[in-house]
């Protein structure tokens, strides 16, 4: 589903704008105890890891994401099949669908990097020839003014990892540079319309985390993202990771 006031896909919610979210619940759980806070298991927000800073990991996830059909499309994934495409490197990417526990094993050595929410906006937009830049603007500041609203009303956010919760989570919002790249023209009939299959511009937005190289044996890593004050779902997913 696409937003025609902004065009914008959130994925950390994919809603109204391409959500995958789920319904929005009480916050309060007056009944639980408050996880333990552990930092020291993600980088830093602004630390430069294997040669990129969060936001250029950011446009690599997208870019990931993008190049794979519907049937193999990572946020559409409900089981953790979709992970393990086209993985190499450093770094490893999850995604996946709101609202499912997704299984799957991770190569030893390597960092996850993942988002609690995030969007993406594309220019041109195949679908509508209405939506561009005003006279004089640049498509990075038309893609970017939209992406930073809608980052900017994130408010139900949080991490977990083997239990422990990663606190603060604001410091890991961002927005990216502007990145280009040809997406896979199928995702039209099942993401984001506006995508052509054939070269476009793309800004990223919202909260991600590098985390450092997990020990060997089983993990379970929690994410939820959210914005109450636009969309009554959140994007909720657990990994149950298999690390080497």
């Amino acid at each position: 589903m696409k937003a025609k006031n902004v065009k914008i896909n959130i994925i950390g919610a994919l809603a109204v704008i391409a959500i995958f979210g789920i319904a929005v619940i009480s916050c309060k759980k007056t009944e639980d105890p408050t996880p333990p806070t552990d930092t020291s298991k993600v980088y830093g927000a602004t630390a430069t890891v294997y040669g990129k800073t969060n936001a250029q990991w950011a446009n690599e996830w997208w870019k990931w994401n993008l190049q794979f059909d519907c049937t193999h499309f990572p946020l559409r994934d409900t089981s953790g099949a979709y992970e393990n495409q086209s993985q190499s490197g450093s770094v490893f990417f999850l995604s996946g669908r709101r609202g499912n526990t997704l299984s799957l094993t991770v190569p030893a050595g390597v960092s996850i990097f993942l988002p609690l929410i995030t969007f993406e906006s594309d220019y041109p937009c195949a679908s509508d020839t209405s939506f561009h830049p005003a006279a004089g603007e640049s498509v990075e500041h038309f893609l970017t003014a939209g992406v930073q609203s809608n980052t900017d009303a994130m408010d139900q956010l949080s991490l977990t990892i083997d239990g422990d919760s990663i606190k603060p989570v604001t410091s890991y919002k961002l927005v990216s540079p502007m990145f280009t790249m040809t997406a896979n023209a199928d995702l039209a009939n099942c993401f984001d319309d506006c995508l052509s299959g054939t070269q476009q511009s793309f800004v990223a937005g919202g909260y991600f985390f590098m985390l450092k190289p997990l020990s060997k044996g089983t993990h379970t890593i929690h994410r939820v993202g959210g914005a109450s004050s636009l969309f009554p779902f959140l994007y909720d997913i657990t990994y149950n990771i298999n690390q080497l």
